[in-house]
Parts: structure tokens; C-alpha cells; sequence
């Protein structure tokens, strides 16, 4: 996070009330040794750092060596290696150090003398390196004024050219009580290290930034697993997760809709997966980060425990059930399939279950004593024997196995099992039939919930907006009168379907229960069709914000990453933060002259907001068009350009394909054009437009589950006029990802690389004229959580890799203003940047 905030006591939404804080960079490093304590040097100057010089002393190397040593520096660790001045190799003057470390077994060390700094300021050390083996590491070391250790940053430049001089740069701010700071060259244990250093710098960049807190972009329920249960005594329970930062476990009444207990699962953001034990236990995994870990809730108790973590060696767990006091689990990334023991703890790795790359095994339930997995992004469906381990393999519907990409939901009812797959075409249900060993005419529409029991030997489901019947012996499909009902507005956004005998007076029998994605629960008893909505005290908690962009109307946007369908609004002329409806996720927001364009997961769907309407997610935005899964193969519009009279957007493929596509559309009527493949088998990350053309950064990555068969990231030009691919060419070796572009005042486009290069791009000749290293390197394979553009002050500002920073395109100077946490970023025209962490977002006015 930015800033370090606690959680009320009593659970209630923060309020929005903006919070100013003075920033210095957030870089944290852990030391890996402790030099001795350095003391403040005598007479050290204590004037206004902008107008100092911090040093070090001699970071040229060009004083002579006195008495054997270097003057202003000090060997800090192994014997063997050592530091010595040589006049061959230099990059400025007349001299350069020369380090080596020949222990593989020892560490080793050139510590500077202390340098005068001031608390809360930042700094920017720099220096010229020459790597002939091994990998340098710098360091910088804070002490108080009476020498004590206060905080320590450092980075491991691995990867340098070999042979040549190349800039290493690490941004420091100095902590509270510093008053002084020594640089440490170094090599680590178990490296051997030979490299040159020489014109090693400590400069001020700027004091404490004056930033304020504008508050949690989104707040609100977002319930995308639940699980109920009847306990001993009769009490009807709901398990409700609501994801947000953190996740939490809520239990709910489902007589009186009461919440009697919860749980944050700190450290967490998403519910992955739940199974509710016949002791009543209830066994669960959460993700956001993917450690997975299998945690246990006792309602007796109402004590939340963790069992195991990293089962089977996998990130995720996505399935569960239960059978004879043996929890099954599927998971990813390898799609295996585990048990564990519930009295002993044992746990057994079955192993993958297919060999073809699948990540998932997704689909999975037990039937007639035999686990049923179903996969992606390949689709397969196995039946794998709990005793033996042995797998068999099942053949899919011709169509299913065709189309479909995830196997992600199995079900016994009966002699029935039920399998869903994902995407859907005219339908996403297929029917197995146990006693004559065949598949069945599938379910009719795209089903979505079912319930797990059945009610007079009938299974429910939902199904193109309305509920219908199953009929396990006769496989008939009826109605319900669910249209005609107490509930027939309420059935949108329900995310889990359970059958529950309430045990109320007034309601005896079964009732259908429903649990919505905003915590609402709804019940509609089958006897008598009377229908009720509760709403459980159920605490939302803020949502990851995911994308930011502008509108047509001059504010900034952000967008929420599985979301219960929320954006938010920051006015830019009064700096206030609004929350509003919007989709689940939102990938990318872009003004298009007046109106305001989203892009949203999954399916590659977008929206467009028309000019001077109130805005109701829907309605405006209004959908515009979809690309799909199937149709296009696009998932993720990642990036959108406003390109005269249409929007361009540059998508990532589906889960399992390579090869993204660029889209031209006009939101004023929908119509739209994809071009995909225009660099083979690389998806489409950055966009820029000017006088006609499109300018697109390339990443080699695909979507989920894939492996790349290119090996560098590449930028592409298309003439939007004549519709045509101009030219296309790498333009920072070694990287994967092109990630932002932009255009400086002067009309010339800049890009930013994975590898940390910013580089002008010639848009006459399609010729990089300048590159410029930078510690701005991306932290996605498709680099999100990355932008860069123009502010008024003439300099590029952007974000990567947790940092905000600014670029003179003048003078190729690079600043780190905030150095972790900074995940999104934009300008609006008065020059105030608003930035966003995980959760919340900042304004803050170079």
C-alpha cells in the first residue's frame, strides 16, 4: 500500500474525508549484513539539501590512493577480495575502481564515507558500471547523528551488458532521525563478482511530497462464493465471502437474516473455494495472494483456523468435496487433484491429470465413488479412482469438446451428472446418463446457479433470467412461476442457489434460497411461493482498483477488478472522489471527445457514456458490442486510444490462445472492425494516435495458460485512413512488453519497455533515435499497472513497478517520486496527478 492504514474496531466504511500526508519515496529493503555503526562526520554541513551535493567523496576515483586505501571509502568483508584504482577502464576522467569478489563463500564490501542528508528527502544514487562476471549490488545505509543504523535500501542489478559501461540507479528517500547516508558497493555471498564503477553520485531530487488522501475508490459487498448448511440443531446457515481487500467470511441466518459472526481473512482478496463437512465444519481456501492454503471454521466455536498451505505444490485451490472424512481438492497452475485427511492431515498428490500444458482443473465432484474433473484451458473430462490414482480419460460431446475452452462445473443428481462448460454457445449444460452410459440433449439456454439437492426429486437452476425445474426421473424441464412471483426482480446478480429447509412456523418445507453478489439474500418458499429479501449486516470492504482513464467530460475514472459492479469518479475541478455503478471488472477507460469509453472483462466487451446523462451503468454506459471468447477470441481490452472519428483498442486473447487483436470502432453507432495477429502470436498492450496513424506496443504474452513462441515485444504502426499495417519492428531488445506510449509537446512518441527502456520512437523513420534505461520496469506479463503521458510542465510522468516518476525528455532525467505502491496514474489538465494504490486513490500536484 501507499500509506499504512488500520481498520476501524467497529467494522464501518472509512469515511472519505480527504487526509494530507507528506511523502517521501516508500521503498523498503531488507540488509543483508550490518556494517559497523557510522559516526556524523565533524563539521558536516547542514544546509538546504536542494542546494547540496551529497557525494560521496571521491565518487569519481580520481584522487590518488593514500597509504594502500581509497580516499573516502573503506573495505567492509572478505579477505581475499578487494578494491583497487585502475586507468583502464574509465567512462569519465582519468581513473575508475576496479572490484572484485573471487569467494563464492564470502561476501564483499566498499563502504563511503557518511554524507550529510535530511529526513524525509529523497535522493537518487547513480553511478557507471562495467560487469565483467557476477552482478553488482548497491546499497545505501541511513544512520542517526549519533551513527546508528536507521533503515537500508539496495537493489541486485542483474543482468548488465557484459563488457560495456551501463547507468545503475536506485532511488532512497531517508527515513525519520537520518542525518546521514553511506553508499556500499557489494557483491553477495555466493556470487563471484568482478566489475568497474566510477562516477558515483548521491544527488537531492526533491523533500516530501505533499499528497492527499482522497479515500477507498469503491466500497461495497462483493459476494462471489457462498455455501449453506443446515447445522444438528437445525439452524440454517449461510457462508458468505465477500472479496475486497481484505476478503472476509460472513455467517448468516437464513431465518432471520441476522449476521452472527465474521471473519477478515487479512492478508487476502478473493474467495477460491468452499465445502462444508457433515460435522458442520467448514472448509475453505481464499487467494489474492495464490498461496494455497486450506483453512477450517468451526460454527460451534466460531474460530477460523489454517490447516495447510502450498498443497500439492499448487498456487490455487479451486474445487472442493468432501467424501468418507477425505477432502478432495482440484487446483493450478497444473491442474492436480489432492486429498487431504481430515482426522490425520495427511495429504496425497494424485498429480496432474492431463499432460497437454492445462492449468485448471476446475469441474470436479464425486460420482458413484469415482472423482469427475473437468479442465481447462483445454477441456477434458477424467474420472479418477480415489484408491487406485488411476485416471480415465471421458469423452466430451463432440460440440463441447469443440468449443468450449473450461470443463468448470460437475454434478451428480440421480443418474444424472450435470457438466458445464465455459464459453457457452446456444447452451453450457451437458447431460450425462450414469445407467445408460451416453450424453443426453443438453440443457436448453445458458444455466447459471443450480442447486446442489433436489426438492421432490427435482434439481433447480437459473437459466437465461428466470428458475426452472429438473425433473432427475423424467429429465422433464418445468417452470416454476418464477416470473410471476414475489421475486422475479430480485434474481440478477445471484451468485449461489441452495435448497434449505428454514424450520420456521409460517414456512415448513423446503425454501429456494438465493445470495446475491451485493450480500442481499432472498427466499422464496416452494409451497406457497411467497418470497422475501434480506439484507445482512454484511461489511463491504474496498475493491482492488484495477484501471484508470479519462472521460469525455474532463474527470478521471477509475475501474474495480471483480467487482460487485463498481467504478468510481474523481471531479476534476473540485478534486471530490464519487462512487458509481459500472461492471465487474473494468479493463480500460479512454475519453472519445465528449463521451467515455470502457472496456470491460470478460469478453471483451465495451460501453460508451453519452454527454450530459446521468450516469446508471447499462443505461449510460449503454453496451455497445462484445468481441467474445469465441466469435474473436479477445478477452481483455487492456488498451484504447481515442483515433478520430473512432476509438482503437488493443486486447489480450483468450484464456489459452495467443495472438491479440486491434479493434476500430465508433461509439456512436457500434460498428467496428478486428484486425488480430498483426504482430503473430503477440497481444496488443499500449496504443498511441496522431495525424492518422496508430502506434501499438506488442507484448508476447498471451492469454492465461499459454506459452509465448516470440521472444521480443515489438511496436507496430497502422494507418487508420487506409486501414493497413504500415511497419512493425522491435524496439528494445530483450524486452517482452511494450507497455505505454506517449506522445512529449514537441510531438515526438515515447515508449516505455519491461525492461525499464524509455525510448523516442522516429514516427517518420521507424527508427529508435534515443533509449534511456530506467528502474521502471514492468510487473506484469502484459504490463499493466503502467501509464505514461504528457503534463503540462513539459516532463513524461508516469507509474511502473509500484513507482510513480517523472522523465525530462530534455535532459533524459528520470525521478522516482513515490517508489511502491503507485499501481495506477493519470493527469488532469490543471497538471494534478491522481494515483492509486491497491484500494485508494491520491491527488498530488507536482
Amino acid at each position: 500500500m501507499l500509506l499504512e492504514r488500520s481498520l476501524m474496531d467497529d467494522k464501518r466504511p472509512p469515511a472519505l474525508r480527504p487526509t494530507r500526508r507528506r511523502w517521501g519515496v516508500l521503498l523498503a529493503g531488507l540488509a543483508l549484513m550490518v556494517p559497523a555503526a557510522l559516526a556524523l562526520p565533524a563539521g558536516a554541513a547542514t544546509g538546504d539539501p536542494a542546494e547540496l551535493s551529497p557525494g560521496p567523496v571521491n565518487g569519481g576515483f580520481e584522487d590518488a590512493p593514500v597509504d594502500g586505501g581509497i580516499p573516502g571509502w573503506s573495505q567492509r568483508g572478505g579477505d581475499l577480495g578487494g578494491s583497487v584504482l585502475v586507468e583502464d577502464p574509465v567512462f569519465a576522467g582519468e581513473r575508475s575502481l576496479r572490484f572484485v569478489d573471487p569467494e563464492a563463500t564470502r561476501s564483499y564490501g566498499l563502504m563511503s564515507d557518511p554524507m550529510t542528508v535530511q529526513a524525509g528527502h529523497s535522493y537518487q544514487l547513480s553511478l557507471q558500471a562495467l560487469v565483467e562476471t557476477g552482478t553488482p549490488t548497491v546499497y545505501v545505509y541511513f544512520h542517526d547523528a549519533d551513527g546508528a543504523e536507521l533503515d537500508v535500501e539496495f537493489q541486485h542489478f542483474s543482468g548488465q551488458p557484459v563488457g560495456e559501461w551501463s547507468e545503475l540507479v536506485l532511488d532512497v528517500t531517508a527515513p525519520e532521525g537520518a542525518a546521514t547516508a553511506s553508499v556500499y558497493l557489494y557483491s553477495t555471498i555466493a556470487r563471484v563478482s568482478t566489475y568497474y564503477v566510477d562516477e558515483v553520485r548521491l544527488e537531492h531530487t526533491h523533500g516530501p511530497l505533499d499528497i492527499t488522501d482522497l479515500g477507498p475508490a469503491f466500497y461495497s459487498p462483493n459476494v462471489r462464493l457462498a455455501e449453506v448448511d443446515v447445522l444438528a440443531d437445525g439452524t440454517p446457515l449461510a457462508y458468505v465471502f465477500s472479496d475486497g481487500q481484505p476478503v472476509s467470511l460472513n455467517v448468516v441466518d437464513l431465518r432471520t437474516g441476522e449476521l452472527v459472526d465474521s471473519h477478515d481473512m487479512d492478508g487476502y482478496s478473493i474467495a477460491a473455494s468452499v465445502v462444508v463437512a457433515d460435522d458442520d465444519s467448514v472448509y475453505f481456501s481464499v487467494r489474492g495472494p495464490n498461496d494455497g492454503t486450506l483453512w477450517r471454521y468451526d460454527p460451534q466455536t466460531q474460530e477460523v483456523e489454517r490447516l495447510a498451505g502450498r498443497i500439492a505444490g499448487e498456487s490455487l485451490l479451486r474445487s472442493l468435496v468432501i467424501e468418507d472424512g477425505v477432502l478432495y481438492g482440484s487446483t493450478y497452475p497444473n491442474a492436480k487433484v489432492f486429498s487431504y485427511d481430515l482426522t490425520t492431515g495427511e495429504i496425497r498428490d494424485y498429480g496432474s491429470m492431463v499432460d497437454d500444458g492445462s492449468a485448471y482443473a476446475w469441474g470436479f465432484d464425486m460420482v458413484d465413488g469415482k472423482l469427475w474433473v473437468g479442465t481447462g484451458t483445454t477441456p477434458h473430462l477424467l474420472e479418477l479412482d480415489p484408491v487406485t490414482g488411476t485416471v480415465t480419460e471421458m469423452a466430451l460431446p463432440a460440440d463441447v469438446a469443440e468449443q468450449a475452452d473450461f470443463i468448470t462445473r460437475v454434478e451428480q443428481h440421480g443418474d444424472l451428472v450435470l457438466v458445464s462448460y465455459s464459453p457457452a454457445g446456444a447452451a453450457n449444460t451437458a447431460v450425462y446418463d450414469l445407467t445408460a452410459r451416453r450424453w443426453l440433449e443438453p440443457l436448453e439456454g445458458v444455466t447459471g446457479q443450480w442447486t446442489a439437492d433436489e426438492a421432490d426429486g427435482r434439481m433447480l437452476f437459473t437459466v437465461d433470467g428466470t428458475v426452472r425445474a429438473l425433473d432427475v426421473a423424467t429429465r422433464e424441464v418445468t417452470d416454476i412461476g418464477w416470473e410471476s412471483g414475489d421475486l422475479a426482480g430480485e434474481l440478477d446478480g445471484t451468485n449461489d442457489l441452495a435448497l434449505v429447509e428454514l424450520g420456521t412456523e409460517g414456512l415448513p418445507g423446503d425454501s429456494l434460497v438465493g445470495i446475491r453478489v451485493d450480500g442481499r439474500v432472498w427466499r422464496q418458499h416452494l409451497g406457497t411461493g411467497v418470497g422475501t429479501v434480506m439484507t445482512p449486516g454484511i461489511v463491504g470492504a474496498p475493491a482492488t482498483v484495477h484501471s484508470v482513464g479519462h472521460g469525455g467530460d474532463g474527470n478521471v475514472y477509475f475501474g474495480a477488478y471483480l467487482s460487485s459492479g463498481v467504478m468510481a469518479r474523481v471531479d476534476t475541478s473540485t478534486g471530490t472522489l464519487e462512487q458509481l455503478s459500472g461492471p465487474k471488472q473494468a479493463d480500460s477507460i479512454v475519453a472519445h471527445r465528449n463521451r467515455t469509453v470502457v472496456g470491460t472483462y470478460p469478453g471483451a466487451e465495451f460501453y460508451v457514456a453519452q454527454p450530459n446523462q446521468q450516469w446508471e451503468w447499462g443505461v449510460s454506459p449503454t453496451h455497445l458490442f462484445s468481441l467474445g471468447r469465441g466469435e474473436h477470441g479477445q478477452d481483455r481490452p487492456l488498451a484504447m486510444v481515442s483515433a478520430g472519428s473512432r476509438v482503437a483498442a488493443g486486447t489480450i486473447p483468450n484464456y489459452g490462445e495467443l495472438g491479440g487483436a486491434l479493434t476500430l470502432f465508433n461509439p456512436a453507432n457500434g460498428k467496428f472492425e478486428v484486425h488480430r495477429n498483426l504482430v503473430p502470436d503477440q497481444s496488443v498492450t499500449a496504443l498511441a494516435y496522431r495525424d492518422g496513424l496508430i502506434f501499438g506496443g506488442t507484448g508476447i504474452h498471451g492469454g492465461l495458460s499459454t506459452d509465448p513462441t516470440q521472444d521480443e515485444a515489438e511496436l507496430f504502426v497502422w494507418d487508420a485512413r487506409r486501414d493497413r499495417l504500415v511497419t512493425h519492428s522491435v524496439v528494445a531488445e530483450g524486452a517482452e512488453v511494450i507497455h505505454a506510449l506517449t506522445f512529449d509537446r514537441d510531438g515526438r512518441l515515447w515508449g516505455l519497455a519491461s525492461d525499464g527502456t524509455l525510448f523516442q520512437y522516429d514516427t517518420a523513420t521507424h527508427d529508435v533515435v534515443r533509449s534511456v534505461k530506467t528502474p521502471a520496469r514492468a510487473s506484469n506479463d502484459w504490463g499493466r499497472l503502467s501509464e505514461l503521458y504528457l503534463h503540462p510542465d513539459g516532463k513524461l510522468y508516469g507509474n511502473a513497478d509500484g513507482r510513480l516518476f517523472s522523465f525530462d525528455p530534455q535532459t533524459e532525467r528520470f525521478v522516482t517520486l513515490v517508489g511502491d505502491g503507485a499501481r495506477h496514474s493519470a493527469v488532469a489538465p490543471d497538471g494534478t496527478i491522481y494515483l492509486a494504490d491497491e484500494t485508494n486513490v491520491f491527488s498530488y500536484r507536482p
